[in-house]
């Protein structure tokens, strides 16, 4: 159980005039410090879209690549994995970087063409910077109170995966994205809070696998990107009234949420929903 945590949001896609000096770029990168009582760890999930704006704010922010234990990929886009090279090649340790195994393969998306959204760097390339490579499907406990989600079970009928292709087996064919994932930290005397990155499971989805995971129906924070940018009024509608039914006391959207999401999240859950910047900096 974790004893208090921060969140440093290091890349974003907006950021914020009380924070000079911070670039903004289409991605997510999360600096996760959590206090473990007698030992502390720092977890960096994903790493923006490129080595030059993640390496750049963490010298703003002051954050030291040599204090990370641990890197985390929430899935394969190259907006969440871009920096990741970058930052293997400053880091003196060997890093373990932690996703799923599917986040290698191939990312594509038809329009308005056929194009590449993947990782975009191999496995060997990752490796050969002396990272330790970890790819398992299911959920991993990476510290007392922090664990990932695994693969997300999709129960929920409205949240869907459209508009993403890959190839497998020599088919081309729709991509479910079935290396999305999430970390879920239990805080004492809170309850969970869940860290998403793009949340193509669906960010209620990946809340319930929370609450399966940790026996727990207390939800504090549901943090990061929600992926409703383009998404039709009743699945944003829908979304909004099932985290309200989910009571959670922290809701901060960010990344691939979109504006009129955040607008009706905000209209939906009041004050406790704000959205994410860059710099911003979440103490629980």
């Amino acid at each position: 159980m974790i004893e208090r945590l921060k969140l440093t949001i290091v890349v974003e896609n907006t950021t914020s005039h009380h924070k000079p000096g911070l670039w903004g770029q289409h991605g997510l990168s999360i600096l996760i410090e959590a206090d473990l009582g007698s030992e502390s760890m720092c977890i960096l999930m994903d790493t923006g879209a490129s080595s030059d704006v993640l390496l750049h704010n963490m010298d703003v922010l002051g954050i030291d690549s040599d204090d990370i234990d641990l890197i985390f990929l929430s899935h394969g886009h190259y907006d969440h994995t871009g920096g990741l090279m970058g930052l293997l090649k400053r880091t003196k340790r060997r890093v373990p970087v932690l996703a799923h195994p599917g986040i290698l393969s191939p990312k594509l998306r038809s329009g308005p063409f056929l194009r590449s959204i993947g990782i975009p760097f191999t496995r060997v390339d990752i490796e050969n910077t002396g990272a330790v490579l970890l790819l398992p499907r299911n959920s991993v406990a990476v510290a007392p109170g922090i664990m990932t989600t695994g693969e997300v079970e999709r129960r929920r009928s409205f949240e869907s995966v459209e508009g993403f292709w890959t190839i497998s087996d020599g088919i081309y064919r729709e991509d479910r994205i079935d290396d999305d994932q999430a970390l879920v930290i239990s805080i004492k005397n809170r309850g969970i809070i869940v860290i998403s990155g793009c949340a193509h499971s669906g960010i209620v989805n990946i809340v319930d696998q929370a609450r399966r995971l940790t026996c727990s129906d207390s939800v504090y924070a549901v943090i990061g990107g929600f992926h409703l940018m383009g998404s039709d009024d009743e699945r944003i509608r829908r979304t909004a009234e099932a985290l309200l039914d989910l009571d959670p006391e922290i809701v901060r959207p960010g990344h691939c949420t979109g504006v009129r999401a955040i607008a009706q999240l905000q209209a939906t859950l009041g004050d406790r929903c704000q959205p994410l910047f860059t710099g911003d900096v979440i103490e629980l």
